[in-house]
């Protein structure tokens, strides 16, 4: 049943303390304070009536269908990003870090907050209106796509009622993915730059336009990955899976040489981009010192994700193939490369002497 009691403050003001207790779930409350709203202790009262006729209709649905968790109504943003982030599944993402950097950024702002109530447009929309204030579309959408996950999380394993619906519209219309190659000019001013930095960073950054990987493929890389004998690299697609080798150019070996030996940290860890703790970089790490690297290159425009552009143009200008370039850079099908084609139009392909050798045979 659900029940709402009246209290007053010490300081003479009332609040409302709105009760659910459903069997066999553990009771919940919430308190209503009339300061919170424009027409006080009517707008309070009710509210609190509202809020209980809702949990109290949802959870005597729930406990009809069965399958939901006894402390549903109690569960909180950060109880359930807690488990969300413990879950198996999630640790094996590609992008475990950035993920969980994006859902800390959820439990600042509503930890506290019900996870009943979380999917709330009004809330979702006054979180994504401050999201932009910081970021471009195309980051506010990941960082709402990060909070959808944790939701359909808690619905698929029973900490949340399968009928909680993530609110409709939300998503921002991002602009035209751009693709910002290098010139060979600015090339140097990179490499100088990042040499300037650190060998860490001079290392990072040859290494990614040397191989051409994703940012979070490199910062899973572990010394056993790598095969001098063949210049390979083995690139992980999450913490477990290998996807592909890939080709490491000589001065790649080169340039991670003092992270190898020593000098950057004095007792390497198994992850050869990694911080003194021996830990895999974090991604953020990475972009707050790249952001210094490229202001000093003078390329401010140019994002850590160029890199993989700029290795691909290199590749194609140097006589590769798409198919060569879909394999280094680990797309999944060749058309994904054929946004680099207009780079060289018209260049002779792969075996086209060949061929034009067995065209003059028939003179």
């Amino acid at each position: 049943m659900a029940a709402v009691n009246e209290r007053k403050n010490s300081d003479g003001s009332r609040s409302y303390v709105a009760q659910v207790r459903i069997r066999p779930f553990q009771p919940s409350s919430r308190t209503f304070h009339e300061r919170d709203f424009p027409d006080a202790r009517k707008g309070a009262k009710k509210a609190a009536e509202q809020w209980a006729a809702d949990l109290e209709k949802t959870l005597r649905e729930q406990r009809v269908r069965g399958g939901v968790r006894k402390d549903v109504g109690n569960l909180s943003v950060r109880q359930l990003s807690d488990e969300y982030l413990a879950d198996p599944e999630t640790k094996a993402l590609a992008t475990y870090g950035e993920r969980e950097r994006q859902i800390a950024w959820w439990v600042n702002l509503y930890g506290s907050t019900k996870a009943l109530e979380f999917p709330s447009p009004v809330l979702l929309r006054a979180a994504r209106d401050a999201l932009s204030k910081d970021y471009e579309a195309g980051t506010v959408n990941r960082y709402l796509a990060a909070a959808r996950a944790m939701l359909n999380f808690g619905r698929s394993t029973g900490l949340l009622p399968p009928n909680l619906v993530w609110p409709p519209r939300l998503m921002l219309t991002e602009p035209k993915a751009r693709e910002r190659f290098l010139t060979d000019e600015e090339l140097g001013r990179v490499l100088e730059a990042a040499q300037a930095d650190s060998d860490l960073m001079h290392a990072a950054v040859v290494f990614a336009l040397g191989v051409g990987c994703r940012q979070s493929e490199q910062l899973r890389v572990r010394w056993g990955d790598i095969d001098e004998s063949s210049s390979t690299v083995a690139i992980r697609v999450s913490k477990t899976d290998t996807s592909r080798r890939a080709h490491m150019p000589p001065a790649v070996l080169a340039a991670l040489e003092p992270l190898r030996s020593g000098k950057v940290h004095p007792l390497p860890g198994a992850y050869v981009f990694a911080g003194a703790d021996g830990k895999p970089l974090p991604a953020y790490t990475l972009i707050d010192r790249w952001e210094r690297v490229r202001a000093a290159a003078g390329v401010p425009d140019v994002r850590w994700h160029d890199l993989r552009h700029a290795s691909a143009s290199f590749l194609i200008q140097g006589g590769a193939t798409l198919a060569e370039v879909a394999h280094q850079l680990g797309h999944r099908n060749v058309a994904t490369s054929k946004r680099y084609a207009h780079l060289v139009p018209g260049a002779k392909p792969t075996g086209a002497d060949a061929l034009n050798e067995r065209l003059g045979r028939t003179k």
